[in-house]
Order: structure tokens, then C-alpha cells, then sequence
């Protein structure tokens, strides 16, 4: 199957966090209106995977126009402070859903 682009901002309840999602397969994550993260993203169906361009990822779901954001897992390692992160603010780390 070949993967589709959509165009959009998600954004969580409270509105700190957002997430755009364009038409050229880029993505742009804010917290607090402020750009943290940037990368590419695949859709499939209805699944969504997000490659931050410094190496992190996320995987979710788009059903509905809902966006559910997960981090996939990972073996525990050591996290070195601001590694692949803009301005050192984690990403999601926890199953969030963007409306």
C-alpha cells in the first residue's frame, strides 16, 4: 500500500502541545508555540508514524480526523540530556491524543 499525505493541525486539550502535519510528508511539533521538533512522517491506512530529524519516533493512529500519538517501545538505555532535541523538551512520552 502506498503511504498518503494529509494537512492539518492536531492539538492536545489543553493546547500546549500541536502538531502539523503537511502536504510535502514534513511534520512540525510545537509546546507552548514553540518549534521543538521537525521531521517526516509515513501514513498508511490508518496508521501514522512520525521520524524526528534527530532521531526520535512516534507511531499512532489517524481515525477520524483523531490523532493518537504513542512512543514506540524501546530498550532502557540512558538518555544523554537534549540528545535529538531542540531547546532539551522531551517529546511525547506517553500515549497522548491530538483533536
Amino acid at each position: 500500500m502506498i503511504g498518503r499525505r494529509v494537512s492539518g493541525v492536531w492539538a492536545s486539550a489543553n493546547g500546549a502541545v500541536s502538531l502539523e502535519l503537511r502536504l510535502d510528508g514534513r511534520f512540525e511539533e510545537h509546546h507552548d508555540g514553540e518549534l521543538v521538533f521537525e521531521g517526516h512522517y509515513e501514513l498508511v491506512g490508518d496508521d501514522v508514524r512520525l521520524f524526528e530529524d534527530g532521531g526520535g519516533q512516534l507511531a499512532g493512529r489517524l481515525t477520524e480526523g483523531r490523532l493518537s500519538l504513542t512512543p514506540p517501545p524501546r530498550a532502557q538505555r540512558r538518555r544523554h540530556p537534549g540528545h535529538g532535541q531542540k531547546h532539551g523538551r522531551p517529546s511525547l512520552h506517553a500515549s497522548h491524543p491530538l483533536y
